[in-house]
């Protein structure tokens, strides 16, 4: 219910919907300004908020989110290269800063974990929806970490797969940390 609720509450209830729901950081931007605008106009004319948002404000974001979605194209494929490449990264970089060696071991155990990493991130919702997990999936989820930690362990450190020099590691966040810097440089 939106009684007595202000706009900024509305905007913040839609803001953490829209954003429970993943939608882009650019998007979500331009349908809070788009509300607001909507809830500006109602205020100017003497009107209530619920003329604009309903009595079900979580409804309305919902409903506002699924008509403003584009479709996804190869958002899965694309959402699970990211990160595995960020579980990769981020294992090989902490691999050379905590053993403090220019050469790093990848291990059985170390694909298994980045492959855990990248399974983990894209198959289950962020931190932000794990509040709304029904017991079934708390339960898989549980079975399957102890799964996969008991195979870590009974895999252990050898053979080695692969040796990795700094240099390599350098080179593999390189397109990484250049689609940051040109990211941050379009939002300027």
């Amino acid at each position: 219910m939106t009684t007595g609720m202000t706009t900024d509450r509305i905007l913040d209830h839609c803001r953490t919907e829209w954003m429970f729901q993943d939608l882009p950081e650019r998007d979500l931007d331009d349908m809070i300004a788009e509300l607001r605008d909507h809830l500006d106009d109602t205020a100017r004319a003497g009107k209530i908020p619920e003329t604009v948002v309903g009595e079900d404000i979580t409804a309305f974001a919902t409903a506002w989110a699924a008509a403003r979605r584009a479709p996804a194209r190869g958002g899965l494929p694309r959402r699970l290269a990211g990160h595995t490449y960020a579980g990769a990264a981020a294992l090989l970089a902490g691999g050379h800063l905590v053993g403090w060696t220019t050469l790093t071991e990848v291990v059985p155990a170390s694909v298994v974990a980045v492959a855990l990493f990248a399974a983990v991130m894209t198959f289950t919702p962020y931190w932000r929806a794990l509040f709304h997990w029904p017991l079934w999936r708390w339960i898989a989820l549980c079975t399957g970490f102890s799964g996969m930690l008991l195979g870590l362990f009974l895999v252990g450190g050898r053979p080695v797969l692969l040796h990795v020099p700094l240099w390599a590691t350098g080179l593999l966040l390189l397109p990484g940390a250049l689609s940051t810097v040109a990211s941050l440089a379009r939002r300027r």
